[in-house]
């Protein structure tokens, strides 16, 4: 197993949240198992009939909106994407490789698919909870660890808690801050794709926090008596540990089933999703709930405990009553602090005691559900309403607390806890009603039985000595035992006594009428409390606490539509009112209205924005929008005191709270609030955070509406705001992240980078990564700057961990960028380069720990080539490393080390897993990848990405019913994933398996014109009109995808590219090779159009040839020299790599589709290559020198993977030493090690140069072609596995060519010519421009882009004879066959037929074919079929190739044409290469494979003299062809040879079956003389072809090499010359 890179101590994982008591497995992993089943058996969210939940309403006006959120939760489901998920990965017939089927061991530019980059969490505000109920500090759960001088936290034990109820025997923590709860969410769609998130669960006194759940993911449990900040009511994971639970969705659903498109989730890296699965049951009171733990009650917001206290009855109530205020922010009645006998002292303890008893009623409605559910199970479809809890009135003691000074920089070691200074601060007793007072009432008083006649509740109103005890001690529960009195018979009595008092005020007193509306509300009296809040709002109509109040009532009470018009009412009367923001939000999301919703929060940034602020200007400035940036705020309005804010600057509870918990004072000298407008928007600077919040939600939302350009606006304005207003756009701070981190030369103090290469990716090890924010922001103390005024606590954790996944969400934005190819207009001006985006990476890493972000920075470094020439690897960076293929240092080896280190943070992240099998798969260990791959799935058994990669890995092992298994699997989780789908149809297609192939109506039926259906029976297409069937689907992504990828690059060429473009073609000799080419008039035709992506790089590729060719003029025949070389444009950094379709080159062999596909499909994998490498840091600023003139002869260089025992190897062995060195010199470079073959030592032997660079990378091997001075290189792989295109990408020889190892074209221009014959490519095919040599050609021949009919834009050399090679005469048997007589080989062949089919009748006519089955077609095996029934004494002889297809094609058979054809089917196995070669001879007539022709294996069959029927089906495909050549240049030339091919080259489908027929029906033998001599034109075309082997052109590799060199020498001329054209030999 590989070994796990230690880079710091392990952190644990966060609660589970089906188990928060902590009863979790031994090993602290969650049971995703376990989690998954329960998710997946939850009703949805909104069943039929169901009542919305309610909203958090309020109890008393709030006054300071940075510390509180609470909202409505939205339950999850699933949703797809409909990104292209093509960006993904590659894949050949054996499974996933390189980008763009290169097959490139370090491929430049972004990875292949199997890579996926995730999103910043699937919490968008992650969570970063404890448990408060515990009654242990923070502490308790968070112990430091401390890596150098960088601090972090990581989860500790849990307390012992009693299984039950534990959770509510123990008081809340007196560690302060903003209360935390737990983190209780779950994987998504991404990795857990049938498991929703859960709903939020709480504890006792907790409840979910609630409002933006959409796009903040799911709610945190917040203790019901602490404060929350974050959008939505949702807290951010801390800084020390993101929810390792949700990295992995790829939707957020809402309420009622909705699931809009994921912000900043799905993504390019990221699989979509189809099934929508259903979210939990909204639960009530007393409804069950599928976890079996209390239901979370919706509060309504105390307006107190957003301060960071816990409600005063849970702890003292005597000291609480004592911290109370009768202050209303609307009736100003300010009473003195010293009287404790006044009614206004009595009414404020009886608040107190209403809180007192509202907060056991909450505490007793949880306890009451869990034990309901435990009772009835989950899936209840009861609902009920939630309940909330109220704000406590104010204090009297801090109201004169005077403020002072905030200093800048905290110093970390003093501060404590916000709970704790406020417990500080309330033990100054307030003198007690005294005895003899008018408000000091005995026993038995008029009051007492106001208050329900129970003297205990009046002792507790006036302030009775003994506390009470802690939260159900003993699970009793809180209330009155000895009174015999519930929590809600208290509450009841509570209200009553409000009642009488508001009565008594004539309905005057707003803050009992707003906590008796929430005792309504609690006690689900939803009528009453619409009553009381509608008699505040008849004093105030202003009064938006009350107003908002009655909107999250209205909505429990079902009235949608009028709710929204409260809350729309509230946000206008005060738009700084962020809660009924919230609230209207969520409502819009979950009305399908998201576009609404973020034109409210854009409706509140532009009314508190601050005109010529950062936030104005940068907008502008940075981004280059035309946004609005206009302000609504008046000159007048620029005083915070001006503007309708949540905080009342004379009478603030939060402010006066900050200074008792902080000693400090957040005013200036002269009353302004401290770091007021540092945001750039109206509010102080201790509400920073929350703005970053609701800016970072807004850009959540805006990327889920597909307006990636506006939600990167947002994402990089939150991280702005954090960073401080000072760095100017997100491009200083990727400067600043760059210049901190680079390595510093000890001579000069200046980053090492700048010396040699400063755009060079910068690579770190996560260790190292970490310390980013302290070496940023080291004048802070590696604090955020923007941050330095908001309180300690949750508060500014989540804040932090907001910028964070700002970051993180910004960084993937420009990685999807960069790697998917999709429109970049908008993101012109922002960073798209690997080094850019780490920076980003490692900052958000440093502020949060998250194996998210360790996740995509690996996806990064896995791309990086890191050269020693570039970038030399510091000790501090080099991570250790036993895996063969990595190089310590190098990019792959820091993505290990990312990946490992996100696995130590969260053992069972199935994306991790996933890219590390890849990464492991790229560099050859299959073995290593398969098992990281099994991992991912034993994680996530539906993920399907891990589960396509995995059915790629087992395939290559030779698995193939594996693979169609996991294949299966993987379109059963996602039917729409166009990998696994195409995956699924290559792998059934090897082993014909056709049941639902279907098929594709092409060309009329003309092609692939009998269809397969579900039962596996024929369908005449030409009859149905339409496709069907897997392969219709599989035709309909191509489609697709080729038509997304004409947008790729579209915008780019505006005014400033296009000159900076026209400039480097100038210096690249365009003025030379083009001077009457007006570029730039040329370059603005393209603008805005289809492909303009495509044709600028083509154009960029066709000037480095021209360059190159200008420098040999210059140098070698006018005598300039050019030191300094020639320049080589360079792509618009904005031309992001494009995406490949899934269907590749490869797969264009078997698939039917037409022309114009095929031609694309290639065109755009060879964009994808020149791309990546062009941007590759290796390639130098100018083209390569090119080399001198022959003296005397070419050097020609031969790049292959396949110079082992490979058919490349078979057929070409001995032409490398066959070259005249007169003429031509070979060059061989082998890119895969040795297998120490004799084919492989014989090409070592004889090539003049042979170099095994198997070990070297890229930009290595490009500099050794440049100095061994190659004029031609020739690549020998094209788009098979193995292939180093990249090489050719570079451009280091002058000509460039392919032919014999990709029967296809390339559509590169990294490939001038192809080798073939008019029978192979017919030039009929061809784009009409031929010359490919200047830039106005490239201009001209777009003309014909669109154009149907043709598929080759490379030069094409045309042989004389076949353009195949076959070296047999030399390496095969046969050597003693010259003098053999025809009578001996017929002796010879019938000897062997007996030894292999001993059982055989002599009369029987052996047809067969010896090709891998995928090559069979339905149409092919049909006409099979129908000869085998025409022909009764004839067999249809097959291979096990591979041995699955036996099985499928005798079930086919026998279901086709009964079983007397079927069983005349034999199958043998797969022989050794000689071995197969010489049975060859047994055949009669061999039945060759119209859709994917035999290739070498026609060769070989030709060399036995076996006659081979073939069908060229396609025009435009040679593969279909190639054996129409081949048996051209088997047969004599002449008429005898001419009258040969006719018969044995069908013209249509007709044709072939027909002379197979005829050709099998006339055979006949004689065996008289002890052997069958045949008889029949078939055993004259055998004569003919014996007679004729050793004089053919096919089998004469000498007469080949000949008109090699000469098609060499007439190429080099051209070039000299500068001629464009075909060249005819």
């Amino acid at each position: 197993m590989l070994p796990l890179l230690q880079t710091h101590q392990m952190v644990q994982p966060p609660l589970d949240p089906r188990d928060p008591l902590g009863n979790q497995p031994a090993n602290g992993k969650q049971d995703y198992t376990f989690l998954y089943r329960r998710s997946r058996t939850s009703p949805s969210a909104h069943d039929g009939g169901s009542t919305p939940r309610s909203f958090a309403i309020r109890t008393a006006q709030q006054q300071h909106p940075s510390l509180h959120r609470i909202s409505t939760t939205f339950t999850r489901s699933h949703a797809h994407d409909h990104h292209a998920e093509h960006s993904l990965r590659r894949k050949t017939p054996s499974g996933t490789i390189d980008n763009g089927y290169d097959g490139s061991h370090l491929v430049s530019g972004p990875p292949p698919l199997k890579q996926m980059a995730l999103p910043a969490s699937s919490e968008i505000f992650p969570t970063a909870v404890v448990d408060r109920s515990s009654g242990l500090a923070m502490g308790a759960f968070h112990r430091p660890i401390h890596s150098g001088s960088w601090s972090y936290a990581t989860t500790g034990p849990l307390p012992n808690m009693n299984h039950d109820m534990g959770v509510l025997h123990t008081s809340p923590s007196a560690n302060g801050g903003w209360g935390i709860g737990f983190t209780n969410t779950a994987q998504a769609t991404g990795s857990l794709a049938g498991m929703p998130h859960p709903q939020m669960i709480p504890q006792q006194g907790y409840q979910t926090a609630v409002g933006f759940h959409p796009y903040m993911g799911p709610g945190p449990q917040v203790m019901m008596n602490t404060p929350v900040f974050s959008p939505g009511g949702y807290e951010q994971a801390g800084s020390w540990r993101e929810s390792r639970m949700a990295d992995y969705q790829a939707s957020i659903p809402l309420a009622n089933g909705y699931t809009p498109q994921n912000a900043v989730v799905d993504s390019a890296f990221m699989p979509t999703q189809s099934t929508i699965h259903h979210g939990f049951p909204n639960s009530g009171l007393g409804q069950a709930h599928p976890f079996r733990l209390p239901l979370s009650s919706l509060p309504i917001d105390d307006g107190f405990s957003r301060y960071g206290h816990n409600h005063p009855g849970y702890n003292s109530p005597l000291r609480s009553l004592q911290s109370l205020s009768l202050n209303s922010p609307r009736n100003h009645s300010h009473v003195a602090n010293g009287e404790a006998g006044s009614p206004a002292r009595f009414k404020e303890r009886a608040l107190q005691h209403a809180h007192k008893a509202y907060n056991d009623l909450l505490a007793y409605l949880g306890h009451s559900k869990k034990a309901q559910h435990s009772r009835s199970g989950s899936g209840s479809k009861s609902l009920t309403k939630m309940v909330v809890y109220p704000k406590p009135p104010r204090t009297l003691a801090t109201a004169e607390i005077h403020m002072k000074a905030h200093p800048l920089y905290r110093d970390a070691q003093s501060r404590y806890s916000i709970q704790q200074a406020h417990q500080d601060s309330i033990r100054q007793s307030v003198p007690e009603a005294a005895p003899g007072s008018p408000y000091h009432f005995p026993a038995g008083h008029a009051h007492d039985r106001a208050l329900g006649h129970n003297p205990t509740i009046t002792a507790e109103i006036l302030g009775h000595p003994n506390p009470h005890p802690g939260l159900y001690p003993g699970k009793q529960h809180r209330g009155y035992p000895e009174m015999g009195m519930s929590p809600p018979m208290v509450a009841k009595a509570s209200l009553d006594m409000l009642s009488t008092l508001c009565e008594q005020s004539g309905w005057k007193w707003v803050d009992g009428m707003l906590l008796g509306g929430c005792l309504h509300y609690g006690l689900e009296h939803y009528e009453k409390a619409l009553e009381w809040f509608r008699r505040i709002v008849s004093l105030d109509a202003g009064h938006v606490e009350a107003i908002s109040n009655i909107a999250a009532t209205l909505y429990c009470l079902g009235r949608q539509e009028e709710a929204e018009k409260h809350w729309v009412q509230a946000v206008k009367i005060r738009p700084s009112y962020l809660e009924a923001v919230e609230h209207l939000v969520g409502l819009l999301c979950s009305n399908h209205r998201n576009q609404q919703a973020v034109n409210m929060i854009e409706f509140v940034q532009h009314a508190l924005k601050i005109p010529d602020s950062p936030a104005s200007r940068d907008h502008a400035s940075q981004t280059g929008s035309e946004a609005d940036t206009a302000s609504t705020t008046t000159a007048q309005e620029l005083s915070p005191n001006s503007f309708a804010l949540d905080t009342d600057l004379n009478d603030s509870p939060e402010l006066r709270f900050l200074s008792a918990a902080h000693g400090k004072q957040v005013y200036g000298d002269q009353g302004q609030q401290l770091g007021f407008g540092s945001s750039g928007y109206a509010i102080p600077g201790s509400e920073n955070g929350r703005m970053i919040l609701l800016i970072h939600a807004k850009g959540n939302m805006l990327y889920a509406l597909k307006d990636t350009d506006r939600a990167s606006e947002s994402f990089e304005e939150a991280v702005l705001i954090s960073a401080g207003r000072e760095i100017k756009g997100v491009q200083a701070l990727i400067w600043t992240i760059q210049s901190v981190l680079a390595p510093r030369d000890p001579r000069s103090g200046l980053p090492r980078r700048g010396i040699q290469n400063f755009f060079a990716p910068l690579l770190l090890p996560p260790d190292k990564a970490k310390h980013t924010a302290q070496l940023v922001f080291s004048a802070s103390h590696g604090q955020l700057p923007g941050l330095q005024f908001v309180p300690d606590g949750s508060h500014r954790k989540s804040a932090v961990s907001t910028t964070s996944n700002s970051l993180l969400s910004l960084a993937k934005i420009f990685q999807d960028s960069m790697s998917n190819g999709g429109s970049t207009s908008g993101l012109i001006r922002r960073p798209t380069g690997v080094g850019d985006i780490l920076a980003l990476y490692y900052l958000s890493l440093s502020l949060q720990e998250s194996p998210s972000t360790a996740n995509n920075v690996g996806i990064l470094l896995a791309s990086v080539q890191q050269s020693a020439t570039q970038q030399p690897s510091t000790p501090e960076t080099i991570v250790p490393t036993t895996i063969p293929g990595i190089v310590p240092g190098s990019g792959l080896a820091l993505a290990l080390a990312y990946y490992q280190y996100g696995l130590q943070l969260d053992q069972k992240h199935v994306h991790l897993h996933t890219n590390l099998g890849s990464l492991l798969k790229d560099i050859g260990q299959l073995d290593l990848a398969i098992q990281m791959y099994e991992k991912a799935v034993a994680c996530d058994g539906t993920f399907d990405i891990a589960l396509t990669n995995l059915a790629n890995a087992v395939k290559d092992r030779g698995r193939v019913s594996d693979a169609i298994h996991y294949y299966k699997r993987a379109v059963a989780s996602n039917p729409d994933f166009a990998e696994a789908v195409c995956g699924l149809s290559t792998a059934l297609s090897s082993v014909c398996d056709w049941k639902g192939r279907g098929g594709v109506l092409l060309s009329g039926g003309k092609y692939d014109r009998w269809h397969v259906d579900e039962e596996g029976m024929l369908r005449d297409v030409k009859t149905q009109g339409q496709g069907s069937g897997l392969m219709k689907r599989v035709v309909e992504i191509v489609g697709r995808q080729l038509r997304e990828s004409s947008t790729w690059g579209c915008g780019v060429l505006q005014g400033h590219n296009v000159a900076q473009l026209v400039a480097q073609l100038q210096d690249a000799g365009a003025n030379f090779t083009d001077a009457g080419v007006d570029l730039q008039a040329e370059l603005y035709k393209w603008r805005g159009r289809p492909w303009e992506g495509t044709r600028i790089l083509r154009l960029i590729e066709r000037s480095t040839r021209a360059a190159m060719r200008c420098w040999y003029q210059d140098k070698y025949i006018k005598g300039i020299q050019a030191p300094a070389g020639y320049r080589r444009p360079r792509p618009p950094g904005s031309l992001s790599i494009p995406s490949a379709p899934t269907v590749l080159p490869f797969h264009t062999f078997t698939c039917p589709l037409t022309a114009k596909d095929i031609r694309m499909i290639s065109q755009r994998n060879a964009l994808r290559i020149s791309c990546s490498t062009l941007r590759s840091p290796w390639v130098p600023a100018t083209v390569y020198e090119p080399p001198g003139p022959p003296e005397p002869y070419l050097r020609v260089g031969y790049v292959s993977s396949d110079f082992n025992n490979h058919p490349l190897a078979h057929l070409m062995q001995s032409v490398f030493g066959f070259h005249d060195q007169k003429r031509v010199k070979a060059f061989c470079y082998a890119t895969t090690a040795s297998d120490k073959s004799i084919h492989r030592q014989q090409i070592e032997r004889e090539a003049p140069v042979f170099r095994d660079v198997s070990s070297w990378t890229s930009d290595r091997l490009v500099d050794q072609i440049v100095s061994d001075g190659i004029h031609i290189l020739v690549n020998l792989n094209g788009y098979t596995r193995g292939a180093r295109n990249e090489i050719f990408a570079a451009r280091p020889a002058p000509i460039q060519m392919s032919f014999m190892g990709f029967a296809g074209t390339l559509g590169a221009e990294w490939c001038d010519y192809l080798l073939a014959d008019s029978t192979a490519i017919p030039p009929s095919t061809l784009r009409p421009h031929r010359d490919n040599l200047s830039l106005g050609d490239v201009f001209r021949d777009e003309v014909d882009a669109e154009a149907d009919d043709w598929i080759y834009s490379e030069n094409i050399i045309f042989c004389r004879d076949t353009f195949f090679c076959c070296d047999h005469a030399q390496s095969a048997d046969g050597s003693d066959e010259r003098d053999m007589s025809w009578e001996a080989e017929q002796q010879r062949r019938w000897k062997m037929r007996k030894e292999l089919f001993p059982k055989l009748r002599d009369d029987v006519i052996i047809l067969g074919n010896f090709n891998q089955l995928y090559k069979i077609d339905p149409t092919t095996f049909r006409t099979w079929l129908r000869i085998l029934a025409a022909v009764p004494n004839a067999i249809l002889w097959l291979l096990r190739f591979p041995e699955l297809g036996e099985t499928h094609l005798r079930r086919t058979a026998k279901d086709w044409a009964g079983e007397g054809v079927a069983n005349r089917i034999i199958f043998t196995d797969v022989a050794p290469k000689q071995q197969h070669i010489s049975r060859a001879r047994v055949c009669d007539l061999f039945l060759d494979t119209p859709e994917c022709n035999a290739h070498t294996t026609a060769a070989d069959i030709l060399w036995s003299s076996t006659p081979l029927l073939t069908l060229p089906r396609y025009e435009y495909k040679m593969c279909s062809r190639m054996a129409a050549s081949i048996l051209k240049g088997a047969l004599p030339k002449g008429v005898e040879g001419e009258q040969a091919a006719a018969e044995l080259i069908a013209a249509d489908e007709t044709e072939y079956e027909e002379s197979a027929i005829r050709l099998a029906t006339t055979l006949r033998y004689d065996t008289s003389r002890g052997f069958g001599e045949g008889a029949g034109r078939l055993a004259d075309l055998r004569k003919l072809l014996w007679k004729s082997k050793w004089s053919c052109a096919l089998f004469d590799t000498r007469r080949w090499v000949r008109d090699l060199e000469d098609a060499y020498e007439e190429a080099w001329r051209r070039w000299v010359a500068g001629e464009g054209g075909d060249i005819y030999l």
